[in-house]
């Protein structure tokens, strides 16, 4: 049974020495752009007595926006209203699709929610960030993975800047759990990231008549917020807001 990591805390020291790091991830979406990943460390309090626990804090909570279809294998949702909060959905449903241990999906939803001329920057970049997950994990860089080994991204947060009527800057605050498999049992790795995509409108993207975000190349990256967990002072401090139901993703 491998070593069991809690949330929120973080050991960078998974696996034998890795020349990748998820702090410095191309974006998988269009394969260009920087994640921006900051860990929540939990500091342990010196001194006597055990350290106070930290009161929830409320921070606004809303429900992403339904998406109108699936499309690929992994039956991944599209076709989000033309809204800001359509636009934050999207991109939820992108990042949730695109990471995993599995190169075939990852390029698949990479290239969904890419725009057609940056799709084959959207696999590449997908490719790269699978083999990066793998060697973080200590897994097979290509190749079959041992049963059980997975990785799950869910949206625990976001917050969201209209640049113009058709493009919205979108903070995506993600948790990040994988396995090794092979006889481990739970999670080895959990931890919250945050990062930022810029989302456009883009007409017939699913067909005529059909619109949709897409994931694109942000010229001017902004700072991203802070990572945090739901419920702490840091994440209401950091704008975010949490989320109920319904989920991006199926």
């Amino acid at each position: 049974m491998g070593a069991i990591i809690p949330d929120p805390v973080l050991d960078w020291d998974l696996g034998p020495p890795r020349r990748w790091d998820p702090r410095h991830l191309l974006l998988v979406v269009v394969g260009v752009i920087t994640v921006v990943a900051v860990a929540v460390i939990v500091l342990e309090t010196r001194g006597p007595g055990p350290a106070p626990v930290p009161k929830p804090v409320a921070a606004p909570a809303i429900a992403l926006a339904a998406p109108s279809g699936h499309e690929g294998e992994g039956g991944y949702p599209v076709g989000f209203p033309r809204t800001d909060l359509g636009a934050a959905s999207a991109a939820a449903a992108a990042l949730e699709a695109a990471w995993t241990l599995d190169s075939a999906q990852a390029e698949q939803a990479a290239a969904l929610y890419a725009p057609p001329d940056q799709r084959q920057a959207a696999r590449d970049g997908a490719r790269a960030a699978v083999r990066g997950w793998r060697e973080t994990l200590g897994l097979p860089a290509e190749g079959d993975l041992p049963d059980g080994a997975a990785l799950r991204t869910q949206t625990i947060g976001i917050q969201w800047t209209a640049r113009s009527e058709d493009q919205i800057q979108v903070s995506v605050l993600v948790q990040v759990t994988a396995s090794k498999g092979a006889g481990g049992t739970g999670p080895l790795y959990s931890s919250p990231y945050a990062m930022s995509l810029l989302m456009a409108w883009a007409p017939d993207m699913r067909g005529a008549g059909k619109g949709d975000w897409v994931n694109v190349p942000d010229p001017t990256p902004p700072s991203v917020p802070p990572a945090a967990l739901p419920g702490t002072p840091e994440f209401a401090a950091a704008g975010w807001k949490s989320l109920t139901a319904p989920r991006p993703t199926p």
